[in-house]
């Protein structure tokens, strides 16, 4: 399993399934996921939310189109997490001198360690910012 997975939050998880019923129906998607037609249903309305397996299975399933529109929900939730704990451990005094060692480290795996150098990516307006 990844482990950004387990960092989801529950209207991520939401989504996620509901991008992908969206494109298949209720009971494709279930079936693919190996749950019940009503617990997508339950996932789409919010009663219950989407195990890491069941999310992990969501975005194995995804067709290529599906995984980027994933990607920028998943991304933004992440972006905006860190965002926020860079902002309490810096209220707390607490700063890990290791997190920007690590962050630019993650940042030159994703190829944006030079942003002046690349054109801006055209933003899809029904994607959430990754920052504020």
């Amino acid at each position: 399993m990844h482990s950004y997975v387990h960092l989801l939050g529950k209207e991520t998880r939401r989504r996620i399934i509901e991008l992908l019923a969206s494109e298949r129906g209720v009971r494709r998607l279930a079936e693919e996921l190996g749950v019940t037609p009503a617990a997508i249903s339950k996932y789409l309305r919010g009663e219950t939310h989407p195990s890491d397996k069941v999310v992990e299975r969501a975005i194995e399933v995804a067709s290529a189109e599906e995984a980027l529109e994933i990607s920028k929900i998943v991304s933004s939730e992440l972006v905006e997490g860190i965002d926020d704990f860079i902002g309490w451990s810096m209220e707390k005094g607490v700063v890990d001198p290791r997190l920007s060692v690590r962050l630019s480290e993650v940042i030159a795996k994703v190829g944006l360690a030079s942003l002046s150098s690349r054109r801006p990516v055209e933003q899809d307006s029904s994607a959430a910012p990754l920052h504020d």
